[in-house]
């Protein structure tokens, strides 16, 4: 987790306060991987409703995240973590980057999830780096103990989430995932978990009738301010009501 005490970045705000620390979600949409970055308002409050959702249900199938509990209508409290300087893309079917940079038809589906990590830019609209164990691991990113963990995690991960949403007939095409390490004792090991955000803000989601999608890709399109994905998907999960609540009582 980073030390400042308030760190933008994209989607998130870090918050390193006296109790502890806090993520607050913002209104913020970003494109993976051309990272471009667009405001769509109301949407902070609907996608922490939607990620405590799934933290909470992953957690329950024994699945160790950096979320501990709700903070507010925005915010979550969560452990503090030495977060890892990649992201990993678990790939069901193929889509957007991967459409583009390999040729493949889209929707084609992988016969196992498709993982691959990326290591961050350093600005906005550079595009992420596309990278092997290989490089994480000679570059002393990684130890190679830490990826088995992390493969582990994800394709767990994914094999869950791709199970609920199925229930509310919404496809899983891909999630970008985040780790970090937890420090339990001064001299323990560390414990590898997630450490991003399980909403529309990091999936690419469509519903499986249509084929529509359901994320924050809806922002970069032109079909109106973006916020329908986030809404449709706390309604087929019951939770609009909840937070529509949680914000009156927050005002």
């Amino acid at each position: 987790m980073p030390n400042d005490n308030t760190l933008l970045e994209d989607i998130r705000i870090f918050k390193n306060l006296a109790e502890g620390p806090v993520v607050e979600v913002s209104d913020i949409a970003l494109t993976y991987p051309a990272l471009e970055m667009k405001s769509i308002p109301g949407k902070a409050a609907l996608a922490n409703t939607i990620s405590i959702h799934l933290h909470e249900f992953v957690r329950d199938q024994g699945i160790e995240t950096h979320y501990a509990s709700r903070a507010g209508k925005q915010e979550q409290a969560v452990y503090e973590t030495e977060q890892l300087p990649f992201d990993l893309v678990v790939r069901n079917l193929a889509a957007g980057d991967l459409v583009s940079d390999f040729g493949l038809e889209p929707n084609y589906r992988f016969p196992e999830p498709l993982l691959e990590f990326f290591v961050r830019p350093d600005r906005l609209g550079k595009k992420p780096t596309r990278v092997s164990v290989s490089h994480l691991t000679a570059f002393d990113l990684v130890a190679p103990e830490e990826i088995n963990v992390i493969n582990d995690i994800a394709l767990r991960l994914n094999d869950l989430l791709t199970g609920v949403f199925f229930g509310i007939g919404v496809q899983l095409v891909d999630i970008r995932m985040e780790f970090g390490a937890r420090f339990d004792e001064e001299d323990g090991d560390p414990v590898i978990m997630l450490v991003s955000e399980l909403n529309p803000d990091v999936m690419t989601l469509q519903d499986i009738r249509s084929g529509k999608a359901l994320d924050s890709s809806l922002a970069f399109q032109g079909e109106g301010p973006g916020l329908e994905g986030y809404k449709e998907i706390a309604r087929r999960f019951k939770l609009d009501s909840a937070a529509a609540a949680l914000k009156r009582q927050m005002n």
